[in-house]
């Protein structure tokens, strides 16, 4: 019971502090997402419009599963850091990629277009997972 405690004591700090960094990172990612995209789509959400829900729910989605699959392969801060840095700018890529596809993206999602919507939400997931498994080896 002892060596549990120990390492919980041991183990918990270290646990807040991963988890503090992906989060923070997770928080930037996103707040870096809305900024550079031509969306308002927070805007576009308390509005009611589904698409950019969606879209939204991918950029979300697409962030969080490599950067938690960073925070698990990851063997200190650094680690975490660096590679949550280098996942925010892949998933970045994956709205300009969409856009290279359909140039248009921006104002169908506006519009309330879920085909779009759907499109860019795939390739965020898409790209997510592909990068999440690279990261874990």
């Amino acid at each position: 019971m002892e060596q549990i405690l120990q390492s919980i004591v041991i183990g918990f700090p270290i646990l807040i502090y991963h988890l503090g960094l992906t989060v923070a990172l997770f928080g930037l990612g996103l707040y870096t997402y809305v900024k550079v995209t031509p969306l308002h789509e927070f805007n576009l959400v308390r509005d009611g419009n589904q698409a950019a829900g969606l879209s939204l729910s991918g950029v979300i989605i697409g962030l969080a599963l490599p950067l938690a699959f960073s925070m698990k392969a990851s063997v200190n801060g650094t680690d975490i850091v660096f590679w949550g840095i280098v996942i925010v700018i892949l998933q970045l890529s994956s709205f300009l990629a969409a856009h290279l596809l359909l140039s248009d993206l921006s104002k169908r999602i506006e519009n309330g277009e879920m085909a779009a919507a759907w499109l860019l939400f795939g390739l965020n997931i898409a790209l997510a997972m592909f990068i999440a498994a690279a990261i874990s080896g």
